[in-house]
């Protein structure tokens, strides 16, 4: 004899439940699509000889059009059935109910899941600096989950006290290629001009642990955004300019050795081309 633990789950609608599997990705979850998108309508036990006996019963119960995967073929309002455990011995660790409110919307919640939704050790460290205050919050949907992270950010105070870490990801975005930025030693007024597709605070870190811009001497430089290039341009023309453009205006400060041995008629026409259109 099997004993089964399963669950039944409703297939949501199909636009909320990409809204919410959105939300739940931009905040860093990855959790299955059953516990995300759907709606679980039924948790039980059944003891039978197999498992075609246990989908036999299953569907003399929920109809004959359930089935027993979750697949994107099925529409809003379909049915399917998940086995959670066989042979279990002890159920105690499935049916653990627990009762809560949610932090988010003060909702009543009961469940029977191994412990309510919550800020994880990695949102904790990353994302909220490890401020006690937020490590008890519970939640009963990724949706709530996310818009009390929208609400509390905004209030966060950040002080010495608080790491605080970011990431390459945090910046990113769709709309442009990268940046053009200028590195500009105080002392000498030699300068250097390069790119980056991240934002620039990451290349600047890597500048200051090299040797040209060392950051013992971090108060002699200004690092500078000069241009964000849009993701029509192409930002490797886009850095050829500006390293051209400033040679030109300084040919002896410029610490770039690429683009600038020759500056031929072609460049010193695009230079002025787009000083025009800057005029206009």
């Amino acid at each position: 004899m099997l004993e089964i633990i399963y669950r039944i789950y409703e297939v949501a609608d199909p636009k909320a439940a990409e809204e919410n599997r959105k939300r739940s990705e931009e905040f860093g979850l990855y959790s299955s699509v059953s516990k995300t998108e759907n709606t679980e309508i039924v948790m039980d036990c059944l003891v039978c000889e197999s498992r075609e006996a246990f989908k036999d019963l299953i569907r003399e119960q929920y109809g004959n059009n359930i089935v027993f995967r979750y697949s994107k073929k099925l529409k809003a309002g379909d049915l399917y059935c998940v086995i959670i455990g066989e042979h279990c011995y002890n159920t105690e660790r499935y049916f653990n109910k627990i009762t809560f409110k949610c932090d988010c919307c003060n909702a009543q919640i009961s469940t029977y899941y191994g412990k309510p939704i919550c800020f994880s050790d990695y949102e904790m460290k990353n994302l909220l600096y490890n401020i006690s205050d937020f490590a008890s919050k519970r939640f009963c949907s990724h949706h709530c989950k996310q818009e009390y992270f929208e609400k509390i950010k905004q209030t966060i105070n950040l002080n010495d006290d608080n790491e605080f870490y970011i990431d390459k990801d945090m910046f990113s975005n769709n709309e442009i290629n990268g940046y053009i930025y200028k590195i500009t030693k105080k002392s000498t007024g030699e300068f250097y001009v390069g790119k980056t597709v991240n934002a620039p605070i990451f290349r600047w870190g890597q500048h200051l642990k090299s040797e040209r811009f060392h950051i013992s001497d971090i108060k002699d430089y200004i690092f500078e955004t000069i241009e964000i290039v849009s993701k029509s341009d192409n930002i490797l023309e886009r850095e050829k300019y500006w390293i051209q453009k400033c040679y030109k205006e300084k040919p002896h400060k410029s610490l770039n050795i690429m683009c600038t041995a020759n500056i031929d008629t072609n460049a010193e026409n695009q230079l002025n081309l787009f000083e025009t259109d800057k005029k206009d």
